[in-house]
């Protein structure tokens, strides 16, 4: 009986009106006008001489809850100005959180350790009809062929990478 009880006073201290939710998540009340319209849950609908009621655990799951997984799914188009702006700065806020983190690498950076990379193997690939040769003494048309499959294959990477590669506007095709 007294969880009961309890579970009453706990509904009762989540009911509040307009004014104490906006002091409850400082805002204005008019900005919680602004979350009615873009439906905010409340208990009972304001009238003349009777307030609006809301649960504020209802409003919170509203406020943070839903809007924070489904983030990806919002079109800052179609938000009112103010929020349009506010989501946008937040993007920008958000990616270079990701870039401090190392979430997110720019482009650059990769192609960079990229063109190392591939440089180094290359490098490793060339010395290789070398050191079979020194190694073994094969004979030198089997080393050239040796040689000729490695370019060759080089050549194919170089191909799928530069594929990868977007192309600078002024060169995409119209």
């Amino acid at each position: 009986m007294s969880e009961v009880t309890k579970l009453n006073r706990a509904e009762a201290l989540r009911r509040l009106n307009k004014g104490e939710l906006a002091q409850f998540f400082d805002v204005s009340p008019q900005a919680i006008d602004g979350w009615i319209r873009r439906g905010c849950p409340f208990v009972e609908k304001g009238r003349p001489g009777q307030p609006w009621v809301f649960d504020a655990l209802d409003v919170a799951r509203w406020r943070f809850g839903e809007k924070a997984e489904s983030n990806a799914l919002i079109d800052p188009d179609l938000l009112p100005p103010q929020d349009r702006k506010a989501w946008y700065e937040s993007e920008v806020k958000r990616r270079e959180l990701q870039l401090k983190d190392r979430e997110l690498i720019p482009a650059s950076e990769v192609e960079h350790y990229v063109a190392r990379a591939f440089s180094t193997l290359a490098q490793g690939l060339r010395s290789v009809p070398d050191n079979i040769e020194r190694r073994t003494g094969c004979p030198p048309d089997l080393i050239e062929a040796i040689e000729i499959a490695l370019e060759s294959e080089m050549s194919a990477i170089a191909d799928v990478l530069t594929e990868l590669t977007p192309m600078p506007e002024e060169e995409e095709p119209a």
